[in-house]
């Protein structure tokens, strides 16, 4: 048995192409047991090398090692080939007789070990790219969005003013990385410049924001811009409420009969849909004014007069379906918006695309604040959300229960006997005491007493 050399090998690739067949050649070796390394040229031209050896069953098996190329440039030359096939005779005589299935093992577990390098890579760049704090508070907004939270716009421009504009580099910063310093340090800039409801505010939408991106991590059905985060704590929830309460006292300012008496006529005195909508929450008893601006063609019933409001205030995560009866004058201002914008998205718009925002009313409120304080006709400024604490006070001292104004103004509902046991819908309750409410405007805007204001003195009456 002669040894392979280059010149037998181009002998045998002329013989077997000259005849047709296949041409083996195999390296001579005086030591049995050792395995053998081949040469086999095909009719094609093709010459490659593969080592043989008999199995622990007494088969025999055959290995590819490569083709053959002289230069080594597309192929193995034959120094190459013998090295190949001298590393194979070692692990065969080191008593791995099975080759073919030690060979397929090695390679499974060297695939498996570049693929765990290259997901411990994958993960260290998404580390290192995860998402921005910026993103975190993008993908909080669109999670309120979707379930059609009326604290979106609020959540929104906080972020926008106090985080993306004021501390950019924190906003850029992986969300993963903000600490409970950074976090105090944008409370502390408010605070700084006596906004410190503010600050409030702005820590409880952080710490909500991140709870839900926490939350996402295992949560399928969260929204998907809250997922990827790799977050391991809330930097938010660290940072003390406490002393940020203070800030947060609830404002008590309501507007006496006289007041209200000039706010009427101021407000009757402007036009359009801004005064229209401001009218239609004092009417409606003092409607959440986010919650009214919302209002569709479609949740409108002239027939029945009645409108459907969704509360989505709260923790809940389906808005809270809130109807509401509407008297005469209730649903004349009602069917004026309707003939204005009935086919358009929204009833109460000023463009056609979206609804009036709460600052463009907030806005005509304060004008008229502004004006009756110059006049005298106002003691204290006042705001927006002062006119509903008015109307709830108003209301009271007319004798309208507590669960009825729970009801027409859907608050204090959440509770477990409001849930579970109380299925009363309040409707005739309701219809009732805004007709008298209604009366009780009437006979404050023209300043004297009306014949039909019903006055019920008796907690619980209605």
């Amino acid at each position: 048995m002669a040894s392979i050399t280059d010149k037998g090998i181009l002998k045998a690739a002329r013989d077997a192409k000259k005849n047709g067949a296949d041409v083996w050649l195999t390296d001579e070796s005086k030591a049995r047991g050792v395995g053998r390394m081949r040469l086999r040229a095909t009719a094609a031209g093709q010459c490659a090398f593969y080592f043989r050896y008999s199995d622990s069953g007494g088969k025999q098996d055959t290995l590819p090692l490569g083709t053959y190329d002289d230069k080594g440039a597309a192929g193995l030359t034959l120094k190459a080939a013998r090295g190949k096939a001298g590393e194979l005779s070692k692990l065969y005589q080191d008593g791995k007789r099975d080759l073919r299935a030690h060979l397929e093992h090695e390679s499974a577990e060297k695939r498996a070990r570049m693929e765990t390098a290259a997901r411990a890579r994958t993960e260290a760049e998404r580390q290192a790219t995860a998402g921005t704090l910026q993103k975190l508070m993008d993908g909080y907004i669109a999670h309120l969005k979707r379930q059609g939270k009326q604290s979106e716009q609020d959540v929104r421009n906080i972020f926008r003013r106090n985080v993306t504009d004021e501390f950019p580099h924190l906003a850029a910063m992986r969300a993963a990385d903000v600490t409970h310093r950074d976090i105090s340090a944008i409370l502390a800039k408010l605070i700084d410049r006596e906004a410190g409801r503010t600050a409030g505010k702005l820590r409880s939408y952080l710490r909500a924001a991140f709870a839900e991106a926490l939350a996402a991590e295992g949560e399928p059905t969260a929204h998907p811009d809250l997922h990827g985060f790799n977050l391991t704590a809330n930097p938010a929830a660290l940072v003390s409420a406490k002393k940020l309460s203070a800030f947060n006292r609830a404002r008590e300012r309501t507007l006496n009969e006289s007041e209200m008496h000039a706010f009427l006529a101021a407000l009757e005195k402007q036009s359009g849909t801004a005064r229209d909508a401001i009218l239609l929450s004092l009417y409606l008893g003092g409607q959440r004014w986010a919650q009214l601006v919302r209002l569709k063609p479609g949740d409108v019933d002239l027939s029945a007069k009645e409108i459907t409001l969704l509360d989505g205030k709260g923790a809940r995560q389906n808005p809270r379906v809130h109807r509401l009866p509407l008297t005469d004058r209730a649903a004349e201002i009602v069917g004026r918006l309707m003939d204005t914008n009935g086919k358009k998205p929204f009833l109460i718009t000023l463009n056609g695309r979206v609804h009036v925002r709460t600052e463009t009313l907030s806005a005509v409120v304060t004008d008229i604040c502004a004006a009756m304080l110059k006049d005298k006709t106002a003691g204290t400024p006042f705001e927006m959300r002062d006119l509903r604490r008015t109307c709830e006070t108003m209301l009271a001292r007319m004798g309208i229960s507590r669960d009825v104004r729970a009801h027409i103004l859907s608050h204090g509902l959440g509770g477990v006997q409001a849930r579970h046991y109380d299925m009363h819908d309040y409707a005739d309750e309701k219809r009732n005491a805004l007709n008298a409410w209604d009366a009780k405007l009437v006979e404050i805007a023209s300043g004297t007493k009306a014949d039909n204001v019903v006055q019920l003195r008796a907690e619980g009456s209605i």
